[in-house]
């Protein structure tokens, strides 16, 4: 009996990730798209908005049913809870800069009147 093996290699991942932030509730990351690839943002545990900037190449931000190109220099602001889809449309691979910004807090500071 003649049998053939055929052994299949996991793809390389589209999207790479490194974290280089976490503090006061901000959370950032540096994310790296392969070339002319399309992948799904993964979802943030955070339920605060999101800032996409593009720190070298250009992508198409799909959210929404709203296609947005965001160059180089440029950002997008996402809603909490959007998943989109980033393509990279780029001959090169494109990094991204995803920023959680953590909700606004009002402080109130304690007003001390003198001689009370």
């Amino acid at each position: 009996m003649n049998s053939i093996i055929t052994v299949l290699e996991r793809p390389s991942s589209l999207l790479q990730s490194a974290p280089v932030l976490s503090q006061n509730g901000f959370t950032c990351t540096l994310l790296t798209l392969a070339p002319d690839s399309e992948t799904s943002l993964p979802a943030s545990p955070s339920p605060d908005d999101q800032l996409l900037f593009v720190v070298e190449g250009d992508i198409a931000v799909h959210a929404d049913g709203v296609t947005t190109l965001v160059n180089q220099g440029e950002a997008r602001l996402l809603k909490p809870g959007a998943s989109p889809v980033l393509t990279a449309r780029a001959g090169r691979p494109t990094r991204v800069l995803r920023v959680e910004i953590p909700p606004r807090q009002v402080v109130t500071p304690q007003i001390i009147r003198p001689g009370a």
